[in-house]
């Protein structure tokens, strides 16, 4: 049997872990800026409620039943029989090879903040040009990758747990720390409210509920299988119902201090920019130019962003991991293997070598393909593998749901979340929003 979570709390913290990552901090705020502002939350609230929680309730709840990975779950079940076992096979494992590949990808943004992190802490100047002019971030990326696979190999209780115990808590520390130093700065509190509570117009745009779901997907881990596999740890399923209710509280949190924090530090800023652009070009730059003050604030903030990365990593790596070892050991280490070329592919395209293919950096060429255009479709093999493939009946009471909300509930995870990622995949694809 695979070990256990020591305590409920360990659960919580680890999923909050996983679930608050460089997505919350550098991906909400200028997602919620550009589609309504504090507006925004209205839409991102429904979608966390009607499509959010149920996903993860329905992900982690059949991880905890079956007991092992969300790969070998889907090829073995025997619902729906006449599906055959090539499709289970491909279905089960189409997510878990888009989170190998995010992971590695995900393990070079990681190693970015920490590089950014030690730059302010020595004092010296640190900025995207200088980070991309030698090869010390493919250190940092090595260190990572090593980190990362070294607390999953210690397992829950020596590892995981410890590493999300100290490092949650810390981040949203931090995160307040860094929201009231912003509204410190001159006219970011005017500024804030000046554009914060203008275009209330966006939430009844169809643009803006896309962006709200997919943010909604991205910020709560759901979709890649990696709260099923988080599930599968869990000594008493009764826990997951209020379990999620905290995870998606504090998920939000985490966005709406992110979002004043950096809306704030971005007003200030005549060229502010947007996502990695912000976070790794313009705010350096600005940090720098408040002196020693601006400096400890960089290093805070670029830690912040490390924590919020590696404990997301973590969730990450023990997914993949445990998805292929369950196959065979060896199949663990091609997993590793194929994690590490994808991260170094990716840390070189932003190095002195410049790897690219088709014109763009590896890692952005990642980015699109499996971070962004693949993403919905893992979300919707999820979904419709954990409410139609895997058995359903009894998966409520399991979770410890309400009987109130047992209708509520088989309806949203089987009839609301899949149509709506099959909406979300449609109107990507049509609309070229990803």
């Amino acid at each position: 049997m695979a070990e256990q979570w020591s305590s409920k709390t360990a659960f919580v913290l680890a999923s909050i872990g996983a679930a608050v990552g460089l997505g919350n901090i550098w991906r909400f705020p200028y997602i919620a800026s550009e589609n309504g502002g504090i507006w925004f939350f209205i839409p991102y609230l429904a979608c966390l409620a009607i499509i959010g929680i149920p996903l993860f309730l329905m992900e982690t709840g059949q991880g905890f039943r079956e007991k092992k990975s969300f790969a070998k779950s889907v090829w073995q079940t025997k619902n729906i029989p006449f599906l055959k076992r090539p499709i289970r096979e491909a279905l089960g494992f189409f997510p878990v090879i888009v989170s190998l590949v995010i992971t590695g990808y995900y393990m070079v943004l990681c190693a970015w903040t920490l590089w950014f992190a030690g730059n302010f802490l020595l004092g010296s100047a640190p900025s995207f040009q200088h980070m991309q002019s030698d090869f010390s971030p493919i250190a940092y990326f090595i260190l990572i990758f090593a980190a990362a696979y070294f607390t999953v190999f210690r397992g829950i209780s020596k590892g995981i747990e410890p590493i999300t115990g100290k490092l949650v808590p810390l981040l949203f520390i931090s995160l307040v720390i860094l929201a009231a130093y912003a509204c410190t700065l001159d006219g970011a509190v005017d500024s804030f409210r000046q554009n914060a509570f203008s275009g209330a117009e966006k939430i009844f745009e169809p643009r803006t509920w896309y962006y709200a779901l997919s943010q909604v997907l991205f910020s709560l881990s759901v979709g890649y299988g990696i709260m099923f596999t988080y599930g599968m740890h869990l000594k008493r399923g009764k826990d997951i119902f209020s379990s999620s209710i905290q995870v998606a509280g504090a998920d939000t949190a985490a966005s709406a201090l992110a979002f004043v924090a950096v809306a704030m530090l971005a007003s200030t800023l005549s060229s502010p920019g947007t996502g990695l652009a912000l976070s790794f070009e313009t705010l350096p730059l600005f940090f720098l130019s408040q002196g020693i003050l601006g400096a400890i604030v960089g290093a805070l903030f670029f830690g912040l962003l490390f924590a919020a990365a590696f404990t997301s990593v973590i969730s990450m790596v023990e997914h993949v991991n445990v998805s292929f070892v369950t196959f065979g050991k060896k199949w663990g280490a091609i997993a590793g293997a194929g994690i590490f070329l994808v991260g170094m592919l990716s840390a070189l395209s932003y190095s002195p070598l410049t790897l690219s293919m088709f014109g763009k950096p590896f890692l952005d060429l990642f980015d699109f393909f499996f971070g962004s255009f693949l993403a919905p479709f893992s979300a919707l093999a999820v979904a419709i593998s954990c409410a139609y493939l895997l058995p359903h009946k009894g998966i409520s009471g399991a979770i410890g749901l309400p009987p109130r909300y047992d209708g509520y509930f088989a309806f949203a995870s089987r009839v609301l979340v899949p149509i709506a990622l099959l909406l979300i995949v449609i109107f990507s694809q049509i609309s070229g929003l990803y």
